[in-house]
């Protein structure tokens, strides 16, 4: 048991290392469904390529590889990233959300249409939606890993921009940066390297789990940045935990499992917070 869940295990944890960060992002930005567009443009990216090639599928690990296939991937998830910065711009008239759930309705329409024509159709609709994350080998751990470590060493070089523009508002953005949307874009770029890589093992729902509910969780009880993402770790790794036992003893889709557990976890930490509302009011 330990040792055919200990890949997908570190995977989770390589998965929370950047996800958490990164939701701490986007749940200031109150762009909370710009990762699952970004994420479902890369699956269409993934579902073209695979069309285009003729080869379907890849059910026999999760595919996390250098290949034509993510390069397309990636450059279905960039021109995402082009739009979303845009729709920043724009949204004095028009709700950033709005576009988000506009672009995620369309290509998954796309990736559907698609799909309906190949020979497993099905099967890969449930792997874009569901992972395989079961089927992780260390060789997937290892390169993502490597592509996280160099979008964190580029999110450390861009701290500043990046901070001021999550967290100084948008009139503190115009002030301090020159370029504001250029600042906007390079984080929505960065973003989608990670949601193409991520997707060829979590699958799109798992990614949106890691990605918003350490940073729900964490948001209810502390205001730091720091001892937010200690404890969102802390929170990824439980839930990790606890979907993949009950992936193991109760013969459950591995995805499924951990997305219930945060799920779960999220549920207990409201809980909790109504809780020392009620009896301690000044929390």
């Amino acid at each position: 048991m330990i040792e055919f869940l200990l890949a997908p295990f570190v995977m989770c944890i390589v998965l929370a290392g950047i996800h958490v960060y990164m939701g701490m992002h986007v749940l200031r930005r109150e762009v909370i469904f710009v990762d699952l567009a970004l994420a479902q443009m890369a699956a269409l990216g993934t579902t073209v390529a695979q069309s285009l090639t003729g080869h379907q599928g890849g059910h026999g690990h999760a595919h996390v590889e250098f290949d034509a296939t993510m390069a397309i991937s990636f450059g279905f998830a960039a021109l995402g990233a082009v739009i979303f910065a845009i729709a920043g711009r724009l949204k004095k008239h028009v709700s950033q959300e709005a576009i988000v759930g506009v672009v995620y309705a369309v290509a998954a329409a796309l990736m559907i249409l698609i799909l309906s024509k190949a020979p497993d159709g099905g099967e890969d609709i449930k792997r874009v939606f569901g992972g395989v994350l079961l089927l992780t080998e260390w060789h997937d751990v290892t390169h993502s890993l490597v592509i996280y470590v160099i979008v964190g060493v580029c999110l450390f070089v861009a701290r500043r921009p990046f901070h001021i523009l999550t967290w100084g508002g948008s009139e503190d953005a115009e002030a301090a940066l020159k370029r504001p949307a250029l600042g906007d874009f390079g984080f929505y770029l960065l973003f989608a390297v990670v949601l193409t890589v991520s997707i060829q093992s979590a699958g799109v729902l798992l990614v949106f789990s890691f990605l918003i509910v350490p940073a729900v969780v964490t948001k209810l009880f502390w205001d730091g940045l720091l001892v937010r993402l200690g404890a969102g770790w802390i929170i990824a790794t439980v839930a990790a935990l606890l979907g993949l036992a009950c992936s193991w003893f109760g013969d459950f889709p591995a995805g499924a499992s951990i997305i219930l557990a945060f799920g779960l976890l999220l549920v207990l930490a409201i809980a909790v917070r109504f809780t020392l509302r009620r009896w301690v009011p000044k929390i």
